[in-house]
């Protein structure tokens, strides 16, 4: 990313003449530059607040947002079962028909990054450290309590459980963060507009979305869902990679210790956010992805390579033989109890709580390339990868367990961060992998973490492509200091809900941009 006083071209296209009297009534000092101080101050109280009960009453805190969010999943749940099912189709429908070839900017404007760089830092935006983390815990429970499709326990449970995982992190997922990226960036590049996330209704309201109070309140939702949600995973990523700690030297880190780590974290991806795109969060995320394909490979060829080959064919026949019924899976006769509520729908409302953040990120570095290219980079690529991905790192957990090599199902159930250790210390060499993977992890938290500072510090100015290094600064030193009093007082779990409830209403606001980008779309093509 270049420096504020080397910006781009197209990221200084004049907003008009309302934009820019609108915009006047925001606030500006030397180090931030112009920034909104309704939406700075509105945030940083309702960030503080929630902190705060979190950190001195973490139980009641807990049980009043565990409340919260089972309403919402058991009330709701075909809701947002039809809503991603809605938005996947619109997605698809915009790239492949006639607005496909339609650019994120410009005729003239090229991408600012090239492909391999840029599906990098989509996987190191938000989602990467999930991908190892989740990679053998997921398959594992799966496979013992199976859904549907196969009795729990069985060959074919294998198959179902891989299956299952593919569909929580692949087309579905990215397809919101998508949309919300097409309808960001839409407006910004094409029509010169400001890059935050309310402009994606721009379709709908116009100009008067600017700095209006349901603009600043889509804004505020969306930042404090972000640095909830990136505080929370960044003081549970310190769990996990205490955990490979503890499985490689013996012994974790103390309460100390983990704090002290977190600092180090914190230097990091605020040094990296400040250095801008282009260079650290760049840099990082595509040393990361190679760094995570090189132990993915080892897993494969070092374990057993032709089951993992298979597995991974089946599981992709699968996948697309039952996508239609199992997107529509609601348990309407509630066979599984909760099943649907803990996993599915979680993840449905987890996916739409990070839409805004991974969206409004993905449209920050997406000028330049048509709609269909976006939609292909953003939503088929890594459901391509979490295929292969989770049929290799799942299938080998699996083998596994059901061979008696490891018993991963008890040593995920003592502490779920072990579960990747504890596969790789089966394998030769498998101590030095596992020092791998926890440098790929740690990695991956300073490309969240950066990449997340950078977005909120977009919202505050205004929808700058180019925030100030103070801004970046203060937000990014505002999600390390949560996550910091969060794992003292023990309650990043109960702002982990939080940040989920406060994303929970972007499942509406997702299906406005959704007729929002069709109308400005339509107004582009029909020119």
């Amino acid at each position: 990313m270049p420096l504020p006083t080397q910006r781009k071209e197209s990221a200084m296209i004049p907003h008009d003449e309302t934009a820019i009297l609108t915009m006047k009534k925001t606030s500006s000092a030397p180090a931030l530059g112009e920034f909104d101080r309704i939406l700075f101050f509105v945030t940083l109280a309702i960030t503080l607040a929630a902190v705060t009960f979190g950190a001195l009453a973490p139980k009641r805190f807990d049980v009043l947002l565990t409340g919260i969010q089972t309403f919402i999943t058991t009330r709701f749940s075909w809701f947002f079962v039809l809503s991603i099912t809605l938005i996947l189709i619109t997605t698809l429908v915009i790239a492949f028909g006639r607005y496909g070839q339609l650019k994120l900017g410009r005729e003239e404007d090229t991408p600012e990054f090239s492909r391999f760089a840029w599906i990098s830092m989509l996987f190191s935006c938000g989602v990467g450290a999930g991908y190892a983390f989740w990679a053998v815990g997921e398959p594992i429970l799966h496979y013992l309590n199976t859904p549907y499709l196969a009795e729990s326990g069985t060959p074919q449970a294998r198959v179902v459980a891989i299956q299952i995982v593919i569909m929580h992190w692949g087309i579905h997922a990215w397809a919101i963060f998508a949309l919300v990226g097409l309808a960001i960036a839409f407006p910004a590049y094409r029509l010169g507009k400001p890059m935050n996330v309310s402009i994606s209704l721009y379709g709908i309201f116009g100009d008067r979305i600017i700095n209006s109070a349901l603009g600043r309140f889509v804004e505020a939702l969306a930042a404090f869902a972000t640095i909830a949600g990136v505080s929370t995973g960044l003081g549970l990523g310190i769990i996990s990679i205490n955990a490979g700690i503890r499985h490689i030297f013996g012994a974790g880190l103390g309460l100390n210790g983990q704090l002290v780590f977190m600092v180090f974290l914190m230097v990091c991806y605020v040094l990296s956010a400040v250095s801008g795109i282009d260079k650290g969060v760049k840099h990082l995320s595509t040393v990361n992805v190679i760094i995570a394909f090189c132990w993915g490979g080892f897993i494969l060829f070092s374990g057993p390579t032709t089951d993992l080959l298979n597995l991974m064919v089946q599981s992709a026949g699968s996948y697309i033989s039952n996508f239609v019924s199992t997107s529509l899976w609601t348990d309407v006769n509630k066979t599984k109890g909760e099943w649907l509520h803990w996993w599915t729908v979680f993840y449905w409302i987890w996916w739409i709580s990070w839409g805004p953040f991974c969206g409004g990120f993905l449209a920050r570095i997406s000028r330049g390339r048509t709609i269909r290219e976006f939609v292909l980079g953003v939503v088929l690529v890594p459901t391509l990868v979490g295929i292969v991905w989770f049929s290799i790192v799942g299938g080998a957990a699996q083998h596994a367990q059901i061979t008696g090599t490891a018993n991963l199902a008890m040593a995920l159930d003592q502490d779920m961060g072990s579960g990747i250790y504890v596969l790789l210390s089966t394998y030769p060499w498998g101590s030095g992998v596992c020092f791998i993977v926890l440098v790929n992890l740690i990695i991956f938290l300073i490309t969240s973490a950066d990449s997340a500072s950078f977005f909120v510090a977009m919202q505050m100015s205004n929808g700058e492509t180019e925030p100030t290094n103070a801004m970046k600064f203060i937000w990014g030193t505002v999600i390390g200091s949560l996550a910091l009093v969060l794992l003292v007082s023990g309650g990043l779990k109960a702002l982990q809900k939080a940040s989920i409830i406060a994303g929970a209403p972007f499942g509406i606001v997702i299906l406005f941009m959704a007729v929002s980008l069709f109308r400005m779309l339509k107004k582009e093509a029909d020119k």
